[in-house]
């Protein structure tokens, strides 16, 4: 009996017999055509059990040298055989880092050499080669040899390749990939230190859901390509499996809504869709709630993977019509920010439906963290300059309406305290002409009495001086009330009220005053215009105090778009003069003073 068993496994062996592959020094050794496949329904069967089913010929040969599964319900074992002419250091790399388990076994005849228990459920110490995919050393030195895998990723997709490499060229081209990384991780690092640099001195929640945007991306990345599981979480296998990797997903298009909302302004009173963008973002996160929980106990181990699938592809679909209306709404009004965020929702709707339509057509090697990647980089040069500018263009235009509003409250301020000044001035001028100036009438008239007879006169001549300078007083006491506010101001107006003025002066000043009005007077309003009078006064009294000049002239010219208080005089002294400054600025007026050997010019311009 057992001639004839051994009988059907020779012959199954020879009319099976794999080809044998020759390492040559190409890099990237191409397996094509050499490789066999079993998969094991049962997850049970060994090493020893599946090279006694090769041997027997009910591996089937690989078209190509990928592994590919939709949905996985096996162990599948893959098989292959070597041989050199001389020794050799070789490397087989599985380029899918999120397998969960693997077994590599090398054996030379019946023996095995070498044994390696893996995969991203275990720790990553494990690994036969510290690196973010999985590789195993081969060394081979004329032999044949067969390699023997054990992929597993139980009801989940699989999809890795399967390259042999020499090992000191697998190790230049490992250097170069990581270098890349390391360039890719140095600018997210200056991305997000930058944002948190600006969030904290804005106080910008634009900035801080940028960077959680930011960082989830680049957790899906890390653990994606291995690198996280590598570095990062090497003690916490769990983080490297596809379910966290789908979570930062949904978690990436939930923050980008909101980012969106809060970067074109979105609200309910500029969009119709404000409310349904709300919903599905409050139901992404209720979505991650309710599957982590399920995950945490295991309640629907076999058909998790698949709706899981669904579920990513219905949100990934959800968020571009709800994107694209959302921009469509507020494209009209031309705003930069708009525009600039349809150029980048335009960028990434295009390579999302080249990814789709690269599924259905198969015309290039395409997956999805090649979306991933590309809208990440995208993010870190493009979108995050924009979030920048645009940031600090909100926060400048922030600024200055903080200044205009504490400039018209400090207005409004000044407007009280002038109009408190104006009615106390009033008081005063008020008191000083009706009281002040009733008592020295009185005295006057008492002295004018005693000063009718001629002997008092002779007897007292002192007396008349005391009259003429009781005369004076009356007449300066008219000029100060006057000055303070002319009495009849509201009934004769600002340019007589100011010609007035000077006619008063002009009688007891050795300075010649001329005053021309030029143009037909408007009205500005009583607060203005008392203020332009205090300016006038204020030119006035300068000539009086700091000029030896002869002649001054004094024009009020009410032109198309401004009046225009002008004082000129021919041997002027240049005036240093806050509170005539802080008039001018308060009516907001335009004050130039030009100052030559012909005297001095100043002209105070008043916009309507």
């Amino acid at each position: 009996m057992k001639k004839i068993f051994y009988l059907f496994l020779f012959l199954g062996q020879t009319i099976f017999a794999q080809k044998i592959y020759t390492v040559n020094q190409i890099v990237g050794q191409n397996l094509n055509g050499f490789i066999e496949t079993f998969d094991d329904t049962t997850f049970k069967l060994n090493i020893l059990d599946v090279k006694t089913i090769q041997k027997s010929g009910v591996f089937k040969p690989l078209n190509g040298t990928e592994i590919k599964k939709s949905h996985s319900i096996a162990n599948h074992w893959v098989h292959f055989r070597l041989n050199s002419k001389e020794n050799r250091s070789l490397i087989l790399e599985l380029d899918n880092p999120r397998l969960n388990e693997i077994s590599f076994y090398k054996i030379f005849g019946d023996s095995i050499v070498n044994q390696v228990h893996t995969g991203d459920s275990k720790l990553f110490n494990t690994r036969a080669i510290a690196n973010k995919n999985w590789l195993f050393p081969i060394e081979i030195d004329e032999k044949t040899i067969d390699i023997y895998l054990m992929l597993n990723k139980k009801y989940e997709a699989l999809s890795t390749n399967i390259a042999l490499f020499e090992a000191a060229q697998y190790n230049i081209l490992s250097q170069k990939i990581y270098f890349y990384w390391g360039i890719l991780l140095g600018l997210t690092c200056f991305v997000l230190l930058l944002n948190i640099f600006i969030w904290y001195a804005t106080n910008d929640k634009i900035f801080g859901w940028f960077m959680l945007i930011i960082f989830m991306n680049a957790f899906h990345i890390s653990a994606a390509t291995g690198l996280g599981f590598q570095y990062i979480w090497s003690d916490f296998p769990n983080f490297n499996s596809f379910y966290p990797q789908t979570f930062s997903t949904w978690l990436v298009i939930a923050f980008q809504l909101i980012f969106m909302q809060l970067f074109i302004g979105q609200t309910a009173q500029n969009s119709r869709v404000y409310k349904v963008v709300k919903i599905f973002t409050k139901s992404i996160f209720l979505l991650f709630i309710v599957f982590a929980t399920i995950l945490y106990f295991g309640l629907i181990e076999k058909q998790y993977f698949q709706i899981m699938l669904i579920i990513s592809l219905i949100i990934n679909f959800l968020i571009i019509p709800l994107s694209l209306i959302s921009i469509f709404e507020r494209i009209q009004k031309r705003e930069k920010i708009i525009l600039f965020f349809t150029v980048v929702s335009v960028f990434k709707t295009i390579v999302l439906f080249i990814y789709l339509a690269n599924l259905i057509l198969k015309f290039t090697k395409f997956d999805s963290l090649d979306v991933v990647l590309c809208n990440f980089l995208f993010d870190l040069i493009v979108l995050s300059i924009g979030v920048i500018y645009f940031g600090f263009s909100k926060y400048r235009h922030q600024n200055e309406l903080l200044l205009t509003t504490l400039h018209a409250s400090e207005q409004a301020q000044s407007k009280k305290i002038i109009e408190a000044l104006e009615i106390e001035r009033n008081r005063i001028a008020e008191d000083l002409y009706d009281d002040v100036g009733a008592m020295l009438s009185t005295a006057i008239n008492y002295q004018s009495s005693i000063l009718r007879k001629v002997e008092n006169k002779e007897k007292f001549p002192i007396l008349v001086e005391s009259r003429k300078l009781l005369d004076r007083a009356v007449e300066n006491l008219r000029t100060v009330s006057h000055n303070l506010m002319p009495k009849n101001f509201a009934t004769i107006g600002l340019s007589k009220s100011i010609e007035e003025t000077i006619n008063k002066i002009g009688q007891n000043s050795e300075i010649s005053f001329y005053y021309q009005q030029i143009g037909v007077e408007k009205k500005l309003g009583a607060a203005k215009e008392v203020q332009i009078f205090r300016i006038a006064a204020e030119l006035i009294s300068d000539i009086l105090r700091n000029s030896e000049a002869t002649n001054a002239t004094i024009q009020l010219i009410y032109g198309k778009e401004n009046l225009i208080l002008m004082a000129e005089d021919d041997r002027g002294i240049e005036p240093i003069n806050n509170n005539l400054a802080s008039k001018v600025d308060f009516i907001d007026a335009k004050l130039n003073i030009d100052f030559g050997v012909n005297g001095l010019t100043i002209i105070v311009e008043i916009p309507y």
